[in-house]
C-alpha cells in the first residue's frame, strides 16, 4: 500500500465563500487521473480537522492511503455512515509536498479572512514545517514539547490499561527503570494515565543504550534532534544531553600533568569508581617520580538535595584533580568541596562516566 500511495497524485481545491469558513478538498488520483479517494480539511474548534463521510469501502480505502502516507487514520462507523477523521498531528504527519501545500494554503486563507490571528497562523505554519512532535522509544510513541521555564516534556498518555501495560513493559525490557528513568500512572476511572520520561535521566539512558549499539535508540535520538530543531528548543535538548554525549569519551590513563614552578610531574595511571554502600567512591591512581600514589573521594547528597564530595588535597593531588576536572581554580592544597559540575566533568572519563551518571539519576529528583 505504501508504494501505491506514494504513486498517487495529490490535488487540492481551496474553497472560500462569503459567510462560510474556508476549507480545502484534497483528492488522490491514480496514474490514469481517476479519483480514488478524497478528504476535506477545515478549521474546527481551534484545530485543523480533516474529515470524510461516506460508504465503508471508500472510508477504508482512504484510511489505508492516509496511513501509508504517515497519518494515524481509522475508518469508523456511526449512525449508518462511515467516516475518517484526522487532527493536527496526523495531518502534519503526512509529509508529501502537495499535501502540505494544501494545508498551508488553508492556513493562509484562515488568516486572511481573520479567522485565525497572526500568532495562531505562525504556530500552525511551524507545525506544518516541523511535522508531528512524536518520537518512538522502545516501541512507545511519546510526544515531545517544551513547557515554560525551559522544561522539556517527553510523555505518552495511554487510554487503556492494556496500552499502559504494553508501554511500561516495552520500556523496562529495553533497560529503562521505573522511578529512575521514567514515571508512570495507570489509567483509572475514565482518566488517561501517563508515562513520562524523566529528564535528563531518561535521555541519558537512551544515549547509553545507543552507545551499546541499539539502532532504535539511535533513530530515537535523531528524531528528538529533528523535533527540537524544528520547534526551536534544540539548545535545551543539547543542554540536557551534554553529560551523556560526553560520557566516557576521554581516557585519562597515561596522561602527564606538570607544574614547572613546583617541579611536579605526575602520570595518571587510572581513575575508577566503586560503590561504597549506595554511594560512588572515585579512586585516582597516579605516579610521581615512579612512586605510586592515590587518593579517593565519595559522592553524596546534602539535606538540600545537592550532590557533593569533599576531598583533601596536597600540591600533587591538586594538580592531578584540576586536570581531571578541567577546573583551573583548583590550585592549592586543603579541603575542596566538589559539586554536580565536577561530577559531570568526571563523567567524561572512561570507566567512570556511566556509573556516576546512573548514581546521579538514582538520587536526584529531576
Amino acid at each position: 500500500m505504501e508504494d501505491y500511495a506514494n504513486k498517487l497524485r495529490i490535488e487540492y481545491t481551496l474553497y472560500s465563500l462569503p459567510g462560510v469558513d474556508p476549507w480545502v478538498e484534497v483528492k488522490f488520483r491514480d496514474d490514469k487521473g481517476d479519483e480514488v479517494a478524497h478528504i476535506n480539511i477545515r478549521w474546527h474548534q481551534k484545530v485543523l480537522y480533516a474529515y470524510f463521510t461516506g460508504v465503508r469501502e471508500k472510508a477504508e480505502r482512504l484510511a489505508s492511503i492516509l496511513n501509508a502516507l504517515g497519518a494515524n487514520a481509522e475508518a469508523k462507523e456511526h449512525g449508518g455512515y462511515w467516516y475518517v477523521n484526522l487532527y493536527t498531528d496526523s495531518i502534519t504527519a503526512i509529509r508529501r509536498k502537495e499535501w502540505l501545500e494544501a494545508v498551508r494554503a488553508l492556513v493562509e486563507e484562515l488568516h486572511k479572512r481573520g479567522i485565525v490571528n497572526e500568532e495562531q497562523r505562525d504556530r500552525l505554519l511551524k507545525e506544518i514545517i516541523a511535522g508531528p512532535n512524536v518520537v518512538e522509544i522502545a516501541g512507545v510513541e511519546l510526544s515531545v514539547w517544551q513547557e515554560a521555564a525551559r522544561k522539556l516534556i517527553v510523555m505518552y498518555q495511554p487510554s487503556s490499561s492494556a496500552a499502559f501495560n504494553t508501554a511500561v513493559k516495552g520500556l523496562k525490557d529495553a533497560g529503562f527503570e521505573e522511578g529512575v528513568h521514567f514515571t508512570a500512572k495507570r489509567p483509572e476511572g475514565g482518566e488517561k494515565g501517563y508515562i513520562r520520561l524523566k529528564v535528563p535521566a531518561g535521555l541519558w539512558r537512551l544515549e547509553e543504550i545507543r552507545r551499546q549499539g541499539a539502532d532504535w535508540a539511535d533513530r530515537a535520538l535523531k528524531r528528538l534532534e529533528e523535533i527540537a530543531k524544528a520547534r526551536g528548543f534544540y539548545d535545551l535538548l543539547e543542554e540536557y544531553l551534554k553529560p551523556a554525549m560526553e560520557a566516557e569519551t576521554i581516557d585519562p590513563r597515561g596522561l602527564v600533568v606538570e607544574d614547572a614552578e613546583r617541579r611536579i610531574r605526575a602520570v595518571i595511571r587510572d581513575v575508577k569508581v566503586v560503590r561504597d554502600g549506595d554511594r560512588p567512591r572515585v579512586v585516582v591512581e597516579y605516579e610521581v617520580n615512579g612512586e605510586p600514589n592515590s587518593f579517593f573521594f565519595i559522592w553524596g547528597v546534602t539535606t538540600r538535595g545537592k550532590v557533593t564530595a569533599g576531598v583533601r588535597l596536597d600540591d600533587e593531588r591538586a594538580l592531578v584533580l584540576a586536570v581531571l576536572l578541567n577546573d583551573k581554580t583548583i590550585k592549592e592544597k586543603g579541603r575542596v568541596a566538589l559539586s554536580a559540575k565536577h561530577l559531570f566533568a568526571l563523567a567524561r572519563l572512561k570507566g567512570v562516566g556511566w556509573e556516576l551518571l546512573r548514581w546521579y539519576a538514582e538520587v536526584m529528583k529531576e
